[in-house]
């Protein structure tokens, strides 16, 4: 019975994702392009060379550990929607120490960098949750206002003292190469920042599943009254859960400084924000899930782009695309759970 049902789960899927890409050919065809060549486009250019797959693994890292910073908390429905003021942040500490602290060498620059950008992440995320412990201020009004904060002291570092006064756009000088993650193919943006998001998406999926703490929290969301009944402090798991939120997020803000962009700059966490908030509500927080949308997602995101790119096709077209996408999953996983 088990079987039969999670056959049915994955053709409803499957099914979403048929309709989804044919609505694609669809308007491509009504636009007068040639679907054939849009597929071919779509599909073949996130994966046609080394290049591009580094640029496809860049984008998925950071989405998916900002996927996780969202889905800890959810656990115990809790929504962090400050995982981008908190992925700044984690930006902000990351360029910061590879400045200043590159001179050191690489085995003590890299970590330092990475270990400062979990902890301004975290910091940004332990105020509005101080707030929350002690106030009961909802922490969705307090997150999105530090996300407005963060956006100001971007534009303080990258437009102050650290300033590339060569560059066009408010961006810092480049972080030393001692702080920078390395490659794991040479000449190519495939970085050791994929292997840290992998064994951090299976660490959350342990914690969250297989740990005492996984099961407070859960059951802390899903009956908070029964929970306290049981001995379980609901107050303080779920201050702690938007704190290692925070710390996911500034950890994404840090790889994508270190690992791809190497200085910090204005309005590079772009679209990161809002994707992985509804990736991690489609999937309802399980980080194993987690990390196959954010995999569509990414393919979505980053083919689109080079049908604009290539075929000259609006950009809005890639928008309709991923909000068809998401609402036919989040139809098709409605379908499922109906017996």
């Amino acid at each position: 019975m088990k079987t039969a049902l999670n056959v049915r789960v994955l053709l409803y899927y499957a099914f979403a994702l048929l309709v989804a890409f044919g609505f694609m050919g669809a308007m491509l065809l009504a636009l007068g392009y040639s679907p054939i060549n849009g597929y071919a486009t779509f599909f073949k250019t996130p994966f046609m060379n080394l290049r591009a797959i580094g640029l496809f693994l860049v984008k998925f890292t950071s989405l998916y550990l900002m996927g996780l910073a969202f889905a800890v908390p959810l656990q115990a429905r809790k929504f962090n929607v400050g995982n981008e003021g908190q992925f700044l942040l984690g930006a902000i500490g990351a360029a910061v120490a590879g400045i200043y602290f590159g001179g050191l060498p690489s085995f003590v620059a890299l970590p330092l960098g990475l270990i400062i950008a979990c902890l301004l992440g975290m910091l940004w995320a332990a105020m509005p949750a101080f707030m929350l412990f002690l106030f009961n201020v909802n922490e969705i009004v307090s997150t999105i206002l530090f996300n407005f904060i963060s956006f100001y002291l971007v534009d303080y570092i990258a437009l102050g003292s650290l300033r590339d006064v060569f560059a066009g756009h408010p961006m810092t000088i480049p972080v030393s190469d001692n702080a920078r993650i390395p490659t794991i193919v040479p000449q190519t943006n495939i970085n050791a920042g994929l292997v840290i998001a992998i064994i951090v998406g299976v660490a959350m999926y342990i914690v969250v599943s297989r740990t005492t703490y996984g099961y407070e929290l859960r059951a802390a969301g899903s009956n908070p009254i029964a929970s306290e009944k049981h001995g379980i402090n609901v107050k303080l798991l779920a201050p702690l859960s938007l704190i290692m939120g925070g710390a996911l997020a500034g950890l994404a803000g840090g790889i994508e400084v270190l690992g791809y962009h190497y200085r910090l700059i204005e309005g590079m966490h772009g679209f990161y924000s809002p994707l992985s908030i509804i990736l991690t509500l489609m999937v309802k927080g399980n980080p194993l899930l987690l990390f196959l949308s954010t995999f569509f997602v990414t393919l979505v995101d980053v083919g689109s782009n080079a049908l604009q790119r290539t075929m000259g096709v609006p950009v809005e077209i890639s928008l309709i695309l991923l909000g068809l996408l998401m609402l036919l999953i989040m139809i098709a996983e409605y379908l499922s759970e109906r017996r």
